[in-house]
């Protein structure tokens, strides 16, 4: 199995084994081992659960930082939209573009043609497709793992085409080079980022193909710099000297949990945000509850991307920033359009590769072995006291016992069943209370 990276790190020398990683984990990736906090690096989402419910900071996001992309002669930044709710109100889309600019970056790229192209898209893969649905957006990436990794069997009903951060990307990369110049390593797109998850998705696509984009920055790391020059912008009453970011109320509703809503009226959409949500409505689809439903929207953070992990602002407060944005702009761009049905019929949109389920560590590929492996946890399970408290460092008896079925922990992990087990966490924990 290829190593598998993800958008977060583990502080271990940090970690105090406390057992809220573990807990809050929606797939049951963290054991708390020796006092630690492993991941079976196969069973996580990167939903950034566990960055919120760490108690002593020992996990942190996975980003890139303005230094990195130093090295690069020419640096082009794909920003997200959810970072035009994320600044005070006096500050407009035009002064963050020169707040962009003045920490680095050459130029902003407009990429509202690419949102209309992606758009267009999907719209037209709903229109011809005739498999089971409901058809699955991949915009956030949690939600691709996800099916992944836990609903491997609705891999198909995930709309295999590229989101419109890749397509800027790869537009950039036609485009930038030819016209400077300078040999395509030279030129970097970089993505500004709402949350660890799209990083990832940069770094190690979950189909298993290559990003059009070079790296990702959180808006939390840059927030600071950009608002220092969106102000002085603002101050002097300047214009931007690049596209403004902003032509229309449909690009500004890509950062929104309904983002396809008015392009997919005449189908039965539904949009899901918050991860125990999509995970119920995701258990109705596997069950055959959700057969009229054409096309779910779905994101890992409730509310969508302006409550994602790498925002500095209140989830509300941006919805109510981007409400009062998109008021100002006509709901489409005539520019735009024409430019999106001059490009539509001439481009190829589907991802390099289909994404298919992950393979998981510890699964045997014979049948005979994985009917005794069922068995073995079934018989343990029964031993079990079915308190699911966690002590054993597993999030649940159920979880504990496939775990033994596998070889990897014993039985006498659950302190109900060794003295022993509960002897060693009082003095480990002992020992890390004194500690501090």
């Amino acid at each position: 199995m290829d190593e598998l990276l993800h958008g977060f790190r583990i502080d271990h020398e940090a970690c105090g084994g406390c057992f809220a990683c573990m807990r809050s984990c929606p797939t049951h990736a963290i054991r708390v081992r020796h006092g630690k906090a492993e991941l079976l690096s196969e069973l996580c989402i990167d939903c950034g659960t566990c960055l919120e419910a760490c108690t002593c900071g020992a996990i942190a996001a996975r980003t890139s930082s303005i230094d990195e992309i130093g090295k690069f002669a020419y640096k082009v930044v794909v920003a997200s939209p959810v970072i035009c709710s994320q600044f005070p109100a006096d500050v407009r889309p035009e002064h963050i573009v020169e707040g962009l600019l003045s920490v680095g970056f050459d130029v902003v790229w407009d990429y509202g043609v690419e949102i209309g192209l992606a758009a267009r898209a999907i719209a037209d893969y709903v229109d011809r497709w005739r498999g089971p649905r409901p058809l699955i957006s991949i915009s956030c990436p949690v939600i691709v793992r996800l099916v992944q990794v836990s609903y491997p069997r609705m891999v198909e009903q995930l709309i295999p085409l590229q989101p419109p951060r890749e397509l800027a990307g790869r537009e950039i990369k036609r485009r930038c080079p030819a016209e400077l110049g300078l040999a395509p390593e030279q030129v970097a797109a970089i993505y500004i980022t709402p949350c660890q998850a799209r990083t990832i998705s940069i770094i190690q696509p979950a189909e298993g193909g290559k990003s059009h984009l070079d790296g990702a920055v959180g808006i939390s790391e840059v927030y600071n710099a950009v608002l220092a020059g969106a102000r002085a912008a603002a101050k002097e009453g300047k214009q931007a000297s690049a596209p403004n970011i902003v032509r229309s109320a449909s690009m500004l509703r890509w950062s929104t949990s309904q983002a396809l809503a008015r392009r997919l009226v005449k189908h039965r959409y539904m949009s899901v945000t918050g991860l125990a949500n999509v995970i119920q409505v995701f258990d109705d689809v596997e069950k055959g509850k959700l057969r009229d439903i054409e096309f779910l929207e779905c994101y890992g953070c409730w509310g969508g991307c302006t409550n994602g992990n790498l925002t500095v602002d209140n989830v509300y407060v941006s919805q109510a920033k981007l409400d009062g944005l998109m008021e100002r702009y006509a709901e489409f761009d005539r520019d735009t359009e024409r430019e999106v049905e001059r490009r539509f019929p001439h481009e190829d949109y589907t991802l390099e590769r289909q994404v298919a389920p992950r393979r998981m560590r510890g699964v045997p590929g014979d049948l005979k072995e994985r009917v005794r492996q069922v068995r073995h946890a079934e018989e343990v399970l029964g031993q079990l006291p079915g308190l699911d408290c966690g002590l054993c460092g597993a999030p649940s008896c159920k979880v504990l016992a496939r775990d033994v079925s596998r070889g990897e922990a014993a039985r006498t992990d659950c302190v109900f069943l060794s003295e022993d087990r509960l002897t060693e966490l009082k003095r480990l924990y002992l020992r890390t209370t004194s500690a501090k």
